[in-house]
């Protein structure tokens, strides 16, 4: 078996490109055609369609990819145990994750692991919780730091509570309050994330008697900001996501209290790489230090 075939036919799929996949993987256009028609001889089918849009995947092809991504993430893990022995740490780290712990937690994180792990390559996939599932799934990813995963199929380990703040333009009459109760957001026009998005705050509207006024709906966390700043409404927000995003709004605590979990998880935390199980307890030693201030 060779594994070069399978990564470039990985590699194609996710580009939609044999070209770009060559490119990134230092073949020519011939070899990695060759490659493909390798590979498809020697599964003894056909695994790709060509279109107008690129390379996709047939019917076939979408069957094998989750077991051949498996194969993958298997050998790379060999590859560490081996390059750990030799005393050179090295290979790569997906992470899946929600744009607010990529953008406050990570670079702090990724910048500890470098001083360490100069070697190693860092992959960040940022997208919403149900993206993030469906990456976990396919093994498009090494582990993922979001919320909401106690009840998926990989193991989870929680890290830290998170505190949902009710966001309001500045001159608000609740501007001063100490809290927000939540019955006072059903008079507000109400700027809601998309389903996918910051799926707490569906949960926390859920509680109501009825939804507010939906005046709009955005999947930017940013643009959400932006529009609260600009007198469009009022929403809820994470407030990790708040500490150096303030734009001309007030954030105030819900009452009663809200807040959102986040946790890492990994398929199989004693099959995981060396690498990322050693990221994983940067991590965790990162949310140690972050509770203790």
């Amino acid at each position: 078996m060779n594994i070069k075939k399978y990564e470039a036919f990985v590699r194609a799929v996710e580009l939609g490109s044999l070209s770009k996949a060559a490119e990134e993987l230092g073949y020519t256009q011939s070899g990695i055609s060759h490659m493909m028609q390798s590979l498809e001889d020697e599964v003894g089918f056909p695994l790709m369609v060509r279109t107008s849009a690129g390379i996709l995947p047939n019917t076939e092809g979408e069957m094998l990819l989750p077991t051949i991504r498996q194969l993958l993430s298997t050998n790379e893990t060999l590859e560490q145990y081996i390059a750990k022995i030799k005393g050179v740490d090295t290979g790569r780290i997906r992470i899946a994750s929600f744009p607010s712990v990529a953008t406050y937690w990570l670079p702090a994180i990724i910048s500890r692991f470098q001083k360490d792990y100069p070697n190693v390559e860092i992959v960040i996939k940022e997208d919403r919780a149900d993206v993030i599932d469906a990456m976990m799934s396919n093994r498009e990813v090494d582990f993922c730091i979001y919320t909401g995963g106690e009840d998926r199929s990989f193991e989870w380990m929680p890290l830290y509570q998170d505190q949902l703040m009710a966001i309001l333009p500045q001159g608000h009459p609740l501007e001063h309050s100490d809290t927000v109760p939540l019955e006072a957001l059903l008079s507000e026009q109400f700027i809601l994330p998309l389903k996918g998005y910051d799926y707490e705050v569906h949960q926390i509207l859920d509680k109501l008697p009825h939804y507010p006024h939906i005046r709009f709906t955005a999947c930017s966390d940013y643009a959400i900001i932006s529009m609260v700043a600009a007198g469009l409404g009022v929403s809820i927000m994470p407030e990790l996501l708040l500490h150096n995003y303030s734009n001309r709004t007030v954030a105030v605590p819900l009452a009663p209290a809200q807040y959102r979990t986040i946790g890492m998880g990994v398929p199989q935390l004693k099959t995981a790489s060396p690498v990322t199980r050693n990221f994983m307890r940067y991590i965790q030693g990162y949310v140690k230090e972050l509770k203790r201030s």
